[in-house]
């Protein structure tokens, strides 16, 4: 059994705990989560059973969609609602205007900054664990691609007093905050985005300071949180035994413009690590350039295999494996 969960994660856990709660579910060890959320953020999180956890490399690519509210006012250490206060900015003199302008200096392909509070690695190291042993982490950039930002609205935030209160690891004397402000904004990006990274800049840009109040992932890839499932929906498929029901099969992932279906006898000349050669007709598209990445169906019409197009030779496409699902 082998496949995908799309889940509904909830507020509070980190994604790691969700897989530890999904193999209590399913009697399942072999469970793998694509791309962290934290623990404040809710939303679509693809759970991986299975030969399937060898397919997260390739979701880098997906498109990404997330609803999140920025606080504008302050800054943290880790750059959401959840860190430590580390600098405060006035927002009076900031008007929609000059925030739904500011926001287009986003989209496209940008430099971004990740959170210190993050798992990008610099030489094998992960920032968070050099963040929380008191080491200085790297100024490092990275490019991103944000396909579209769409505003959604600007409103006057919580009191400081109201928002100290209900955030306890908030540590600030009410009287240090400037009046806050609430901007809510739809993100549609590909792998590699962090919208914190994004409130914090976007707060600097503004002459201010900002980080997450809010975020909910609303799609990856093929997977949208209208469909995903809550570990209590879980519990309950379990006790009737139809937790299958919520395994969707790995061939979900494989956009067909960019799927080749294979026999058997050509899959296991691909598992033993020879290529194979198709007829370039056949694909659709630009996917015949040399470097292509390109899913391999079988005969039950799942992935058995993951192959990169090498040089053509006139209508012969040569398909060289590169992981193998056997």
């Amino acid at each position: 059994m082998s496949g995908f969960i799309n889940m509904n994660k909830p507020v509070g856990l980190t994604s790691f705990q969700v897989i530890t709660q999904l193999r209590r579910i399913l009697g399942i060890r072999k469970l793998g989560h694509s791309g962290v959320l934290d623990k404040p953020a809710t939303g679509v999180l693809p759970i991986g059973v299975n030969r399937a956890t060898k397919l997260f490399s390739y979701f880098a690519d997906f498109r990404k969609e997330y609803l999140t509210t920025l606080l504008l006012g302050f800054a943290t250490t880790t750059d959401d609602i959840i860190g430590e206060i580390v600098s405060t900015g006035e927002t009076g003199g900031v008007t929609e205007k000059e925030v739904q302008l500011a926001l287009k200096q986003f989209i496209g392909e940008i430099s971004q900054r990740p959170p210190k509070f993050s798992t990008t690695k610099v030489d094998g190291k992960e920032f968070y664990r050099m963040a929380l042993a008191g080491q200085e982490v790297p100024h490092k950039l990275k490019r991103v691609t944000v396909e579209d930002i769409e505003f959604v609205s600007y409103s006057d935030g919580p009191l400081a007093e109201e928002l100290l209160e209900s955030r306890p690891a908030l540590s600030t004397e009410p009287a240090g905050l400037p009046p806050l402000k609430l901007l809510t904004v739809r993100i549609v990006c590909r792998g590699g985005f962090y919208v914190r990274s994004l409130a914090r800049d976007l707060g600097e840009l503004l002459g201010t300071q900002g980080c997450v109040f809010s975020l909910v992932r609303e799609q990856v890839g093929p997977f949208r949180v209208e469909d995903a499932h809550t570990l209590e929906e879980m519990e309950d498929l379990a006790a009737k035994g139809q937790e299958q029901d919520a395994i969707q099969p790995m061939s979900i992932i494989a956009e067909p413009e960019r799927t080749v279906a294979l026999d058997a006898p050509s899959i296991a000349q691909l598992a033993r690590g020879m290529p194979v050669v198709v007829k370039a007709h056949f694909l659709e598209g630009e996917v015949h350039k040399r470097g292509t990445r390109l899913f391999v169906t079988g005969p039950d019409g799942e992935i058995a295999a993951i192959v990169e197009v090498s040089q053509p030779i006139g209508d012969n496409l040569p398909l060289h494996p590169r992981k193998v699902l056997l």
